[in-house]
This record gives C-alpha cells, sequence and structure tokens, in this order.
C-alpha cells in the first residue's frame, strides 16, 4: 500500500488522506520565522523521516488510520534531526496552538462566572449590568492573550506566583495610558471635536459643566485608571462670568424693582448649581465604554476670586445634600480640597469658609480629602509650589506625576500627563522567603530582602520598559480628546505616533505589606522595631527606583499600591506558601502599603504622626486615611485634617456613611435602627475612592476588601 493511502484523523472527528503539502507548509512556516537556511534538500529529509514513522507504525501496528496529533509528532521529531532552529519554531507554534485553547477555556470559564455570578474585583464596576459584564469579558480574553503572547514568559511567572502584580494585565492590550491628569481648560478653550462633531467652546456655566461630563465619559473610556480634573474652580469660573454677565444685560433691559446685578448673581449661582448636580448625576448613573462609572477627582478650593469659589461652594453644598430622592452620598467625582494655609487654612484667609464647609461635607459624606501644601521639608506638593507656583494634584486616588520639564517651553509641567501603569512586589513573600533561608541571622535576611527587592523590581523596568515602547507606537487617534484636542501636555496629529507624549509619562513600582513583612521577622527573630524596619525597606525601595531613573532614562517613581483586590489575592498567595502564621497570613487581607494595621487600637494623631514620613518617599502615590464614627464632631475632624496639613500630607476622612432607602434615616447602621428595613445602602473608603460596602442587598468589594472593612478600628482625636 501507498503511504497516500493511509487515513488521517482530524481534531474534528473528519477523515482525510495523507498530504505530504500540508507537512511541507507547516514546516515552511516555522522556518520563516528563524534565520535557518532550510534547503529543499533538509524538506526531503523530514518528508521522508516522517514518511517512515508513519509506515512503521502503519505495518508493525497495522493501522489502516493514525490521529493528526501523531504526524505532528512524527515532525517535531523529524525536525529534530534536521534543523535544531526550525524544530523549536514548530514546537512554539505546537505549544502556542495548546496555549491557545487552554486560554480560551479559562477566560470561557471567567466568562460563566460572570454572567450567572458577577465579579467583585474592581469596587466601581457594577458586574450586575450587562455593559459591565461585556466589558469583564472582554479584558479577560485581552489578559489570556497578554500572558500568552505579549508578555515573555518569565514575567507572567512572576505574575502568576505572586512575587510581583501586574496592574490591569487586560487593560494593557490595547496599550492605553493609565492615570491622567487632563487638561480640561485647555479642550473646553477654543473648541475642540469629539466624535467627529466640532464642539464650540461654552458659553454659560450650565453648558460647561455638561460638555465636562460628556468629555470626561469619553476620554475616560480610552484609558485605565484614574482621570483627574485640576482646579475645577478656576476652569469653569470665566463661565459663570460669561453667565452672569449675559444675566446682567437681559435684566438691565427690563423695567424691574429688584437690581439687575442682584438677580443676575441669584440666577448665575442657581445655574451654577443645577450644573455641578448635573455633572454630579452623570457620572454616578451613565457608565463610560469601560461598562463601569468614570473614576473622575476633581480638585477645589484655592481659587480666591467670587466666582471660583462659587463653584467651590456649590460643589460642597450639592455633595452634602446627598444625591437623589434618598440623598445617598454620591460615590463620583472624588472630591479634593487643596488646602493652603495664606488661602483658605486660617481664619484670616479669603477661603476659610469654604474650609469649615468642606470638612462639614467630609463629615457626613467622607469627601473631600484634603492635600496639603504646607510643610516642604515632607511635602514634595508644598516645595513644587513654593518653587513654581504650581499646584500638583493627584492622578485619580493617589497617583501622583515625578517633576519633569516641558521640553518645549523648559517650564515644569503637571496638567496633562499621565502614568503609564503600575506594578506591585509581594513584599511580604520576600521577607519570609528571606527570614527562613537565613538560619537566624537577621542581618542577612534583610541582606536578602533587599536583594529580592532590587531582583524582582529589574523585571518591573524591563515590563515598563516594553510597556513605553509599545504605547509609543499609538497613534493620536487612540485618544483623540487627550493626545488631539488638548487634554495632553502636547498635541499630535491624529496619525502621529504618541510617543513625544509620553516622554514626560511616569511608570510606577507599588509596594504593599509593610506591616506583614515586619510580622515575618518577628516571627523568626521575636520582637523588633517596626517603624525601623520599614524604613529601612523603603530606603531601600527609593533606591532602586532612582537607580532605575538614572538607567534608563525614564520617570520611574515609587508608589504605595491602593490593592483593592490586590491584599485578598497576595494574602491568598502567601497563606498557601507558608501556612497560617499570627500577625502574617492570619486575615484574608494584607495590609495597604505602609499603613498602620486597620486592626490597630491608636488615636488619629498618632496614625497621622507614624504614616508622615513615608509620604514623602512614596513620590508616586500615597494617602493615610483615619476612621471616625458617624456624626463625628466637627472640631474633632477640623483638628485631625489641620494636623494632617501642617504634616504635609494627602489624608482622608473615612466616616461610615448608611442610608435607608425606606424611611431616609441616616447614620453607621446595616439594619435600620428606625423602621427595622435590612434595604440599607452603605458607602465606605474601599482604598482611595469610595464605593458600596452594601447596596440592594449586595456589596462591592471582594472578600479581602470586605474582612478589612470589618476590621477597621475608629479613631479619637487623642
Amino acid at each position: 500500500m501507498k503511504i497516500q493511502d493511509l487515513i488521517i484523523v482530524k481534531k474534528d472527528g473528519s477523515f482525510e488522506n495523507f498530504n505530504e503539502e500540508k507537512i511541507r507548509l507547516a514546516v515552511s512556516k516555522s522556518a520563516s520565522r528563524t534565520d535557518s537556511d532550510f534547503t529543499e534538500e533538509k524538506m526531503s529529509r523530514v518528508i521522508s523521516l516522517v514518511e517512515d514513522s508513519v509506515m512503521w507504525k502503519w505495518e508493525d501496528m497495522g493501522l489502516r488510520t493514525t490521529k493528526v496529533a501523531d504526524i505532528h509528532q512524527f515532525v517535531e521529531v523529524a525536525l529534530s534531526h534536521v534543523d535544531e532552529a526550525v524544530y523549536m519554531s514548530y514546537k512554539s507554534y505546537r505549544d502556542y496552538k495548546k496555549n491557545q485553547l487552554e486560554s480560551f477555556q479559562s477566560a470561557a470559564e471567567f466568562s460563566q462566572k460572570v454572567v450567572y455570578s458577577g465579579d467583585k474585583e474592581n469596587a466601581n464596576k457594577d458586574s450586575a449590568l450587562n455593559s459591565t459584564k461585556q466589558a469583564l469579558i472582554g479584558e479577560s480574553y485581552m489578559k489570556e492573550l497578554m500572558k500568552n503572547f505579549e508578555m515573555k514568559k518569565e514575567w507572567i511567572q512572576a505574575h502568576e506566583d505572586g512575587l510581583i502584580h501586574i496592574h490591569d494585565l487586560g487593560s494593557r492590550y490595547l496599550n492605553q495610558i493609565n492615570c491622567c491628569l487632563f487638561d480640561m481648560g485647555n479642550v473646553l478653550d477654543g473648541g475642540f471635536e469629539m466624535n467627529g462633531v466640532k464642539y464650540s467652546e461654552p458659553t454659560n456655566i450650565r453648558s460647561a459643566w455638561n460638555v465636562v461630563g460628556d468629555v470626561t465619559l469619553n476620554a475616560s473610556s480610552q484609558q485605565y485608571g484614574g482621570f483627574t480634573i485640576g482646579e475645577i474652580d478656576s476652569i469653569l469660573a470665566k463661565y459663570a462670568e460669561k453667565t452672569f454677565d449675559k444675566y446682567c444685560d437681559k435684566f438691565s433691559r427690563q423695567m424691574r424693582s429688584i437690581p439687575a446685578e442682584i438677580m443676575a448673581m441669584q440666577m448665575t449661582l442657581d445655574d451654577v448649581a443645577q450644573g455641578y448636580q448635573g455633572f454630579e448625576h452623570k457620572l454616578n448613573t451613565v457608565s463610560n465604554a469601560l461598562g463601569q462609572t468614570p473614576f473622575v477627582t476633581i480638585t477645589f478650593g484655592a481659587d480666591t476670586t467670587m466666582w471660583g469659589r462659587a463653584i467651590s461652594k456649590a460643589i460642597l453644598s450639592e455633595r452634602t445634600k446627598g444625591m437623589g430622592e434618598e440623598k445617598v452620598t454620591a460615590v463620583f467625582p472624588k472630591l479634593v480640597f487643596m488646602y493652603k494655609d495664606e488661602i483658605n487654612g486660617n481664619e484670616d484667609s479669603p477661603n476659610y469658609d469654604i474650609f469649615l464647609k468642606s470638612v462639614e461635607c467630609s463629615r457626613t459624606r467622607l469627601y473631600p480629602d484634603y492635600l496639603s501644601y504646607e510643610n516642604p521639608e515632607n511635602n514634595l506638593l508644598a516645595e513644587i509650589h513654593q518653587e513654581t507656583g504650581k499646584f500638583l494634584v493627584p492622578m485619580g486616588c493617589r497617583a501622583f506625576l515625578s517633576r519633569a520639564e516641558n521640553p518645549i517651553t523648559n517650564e515644569e509641567t503637571y496638567t496633562g500627563r499621565n502614568n503609564i501603569g503600575a506594578i506591585t512586589l509581594n513584599i511580604p513573600n520576600f521577607a519570609m522567603r528571606s527570614a527562613e533561608l537565613s538560619q537566624n541571622n537577621k542581618e542577612l535576611a534583610m541582606d536578602m530582602l533587599k536583594s529580592g527587592i532590587k531582583g524582582y523590581a529589574k523585571i518591573v523596568w524591563d515590563i515598563h520598559m516594553q510597556t513605553y515602547e509599545k504605547i509609543g507606537k499609538m497613534k493620536g487617534s487612540t485618544n483623540p480628546l487627550m493626545f488631539c484636542e488638548g487634554g495632553a501636555w502636547m498635541k499630535v496629529g491624529y496619525d502621529e505616533s504618541i510617543a513625544p507624549i509620553l516622554e514626560l509619562s511616569t511608570a510606577s513600582l507599588g509596594y504593599v505589606g509593610l506591616e506583614e513583612a515586619a510580622a515575618a521577622f518577628e516571627f523568626h527573630f521575636g520582637n523588633i522595631d517596626v517603624e525601623a524596619f520599614k524604613r529601612e525597606i523603603m530606603n531601600c525601595l527609593e533606591e532602586v527606583v532612582e537607580k532605575a531613573r538614572l538607567e534608563h532614562g525614564k520617570l520611574f517613581a515609587l508608589y504605595a499600591t491602593p490593592a483593592e483586590s490586590l491584599v485578598y489575592r497576595f494574602q491568598q498567595i502567601n497563606k498557601s506558601e507558608f501556612g497560617i502564621i499570627k500577625g502574617f497570613t492570619d486575615r484574608d487581607y494584607m495590609t495597604n502599603s505602609f499603613h498602620v494595621h486597620v486592626s490597630k487600637d491608636m488615636n488619629a494623631i498618632d496614625k497621622i504622626t507614624t504614616e508622615a514620613p513615608y509620604h514623602r518617599q512614596s513620590k508616586g502615590g500615597r494617602i493615610t486615611y483615619t476612621e471616625f464614627p458617624y456624626a463625628v464632631d466637627n472640631n474633632v475632624l477640623l483638628d485631625s485634617i489641620k494636623y494632617a496639613m501642617n504634616q504635609g500630607l494627602y489624608y482622608g476622612v473615612n466616616v461610615v456613611s448608611s442610608s435607608c432607602c425606606d424611611c431616609s434615616h441616616k447614620g453607621d447602621f446595616e439594619i435600620c435602627p428606625e423602621c427595622s428595613s435590612t434595604n440599607v445602602t452603605i458607602v465606605v473608603r474601599v482604598c482611595g475612592y469610595l464605593t458600596f460596602l452594601q447596596a440592594k442587598g449586595d456589596t462591592r468589594l471582594n472578600k479581602g476588601k470586605l474582612s478589612e472593612a470589618h476590621d477597621r478600628v475608629k479613631h479619637t482625636y487623642v
């Protein structure tokens, strides 16, 4: 019999005759992916060896059929004898096909879970919604593509082993930017184009708020992470003034008993408030294209002009009132109050009344958070403001930019810049491994811990460098409002590379669990000076970042990772590897970044004092917050905030905000004490942002973060 008579059973169960040309085609494709000179003579040898193997199996075993997988195996063996490079290429493709199936199965399983059970990795994605499910399923497939085809195996292995965590792995497939400081004022000024439609510059404050909302929804859909509009009071002040002037002109031409300016003032203030109310409702009720409420932050409080002050007051008044008929606490936008003694922190400062209003808002609605421009010795923001007059604000919940000059103007530039992503180290894991291997030598363990940090940080830099390169190949059209219409610090054309914009983009090395790392050392070596231990780790991290900045010429930054779902993931990995150890893995979460453990009973001032030194070192992102009971006395909040501001911190207060959806009673409860309803909405801080601890009978928090929220100890002032 001839080999052509052999029947091949294909993967789908169908049959076909043995075909030499299919082998030639597959081998040729593999050869084309190498530098090997794969001649016709080599090809003939491969075909001959394959046919010999097939005939041997056929004749020796008396088979009339064979599987296509057997043919592939014979080709691999033949190539291993003929050409090593082509053999490796062929085998790699075969492994790729196998991995592709495994990846598809993994993504399919996740998709089924999302469809029927939802997902709680991100507390601000309502996975009950079909649009969110669609986004989550798409992201899961992109994650598999990243793991199998876009990143080196050793990078993914470190991620899978939980030694590093590559944040937003699926989102990276689209080569998007991460958090940004969007230049909204520049986009609005003179008008812009969005989705092919030319928008004129707003002519009044209500349309300005509306357009800001539309731009925010659109632009935040083209990236992942936080989206900040800095100094929104200053940006929108001119539109309030235009509105006032129009009303003055209108009413001055009418015969009225009330002076035109008084009427115009009241009408303008109403428009400012209603415009913000519409903006706030839009951000909390309309998902962007990513299937989530956009992670938006607005900063305000430093503009002392009449309309700048009016806008700040309106933001605080509307937020304090609550949102909707049930007056629930709004989650977005995150509010950040910009604090400086001479502007709003002293009783004789022009915006002190707005500061007091913000404290009252925080007492019932958690926001605003407070950003200090005091104490330049411990506060980079104060140093920058002192030297340049500029206000640097956070990108999203806590990420900050590094100092950098605009290469065109040679001026320090912050607005319009962005981050390209964060990767976090599992510091507790390194600490426990080092302690176990040190043979009871604490100094050796510390040296090994530092070596682990340096070794895995190198992987982080390699990933970031690849990310810079890949994002730099994208065109302006991928995020036109940011790159082409003025959202970024410079513009490029729709068909031009965005690489020049990335010259001022940061990339972050994150860390979590300094408390658990100290616990690992205490488990092996007895009591240690925990704060001294943590500072030594921080010094090592800071040194690693600075060295990498010089070596690679990139704006790398040290980031106190918020770790919403990561605190659970890393903890589960460490628990699986080391078992349950008190203070190390005996909870469902590890501590966020440099924070004191949430269960530690201490007063607010001591917590602020303990965490203050870490702010200066964590230049890429940080925040400190303290917990207070509902309806905490205003003076307690005021004193705590003032103390944190004098320390030069970025600071937030957590005041649990429960609202009964049946009788509108408010307080700190899970079952309404007035009407016994369980239909209660509870808003808490998940890390930097707020989210729903409870809404419609469910929680947005993952298991670890939910456990952490329940362990939080309320802080007294003294």
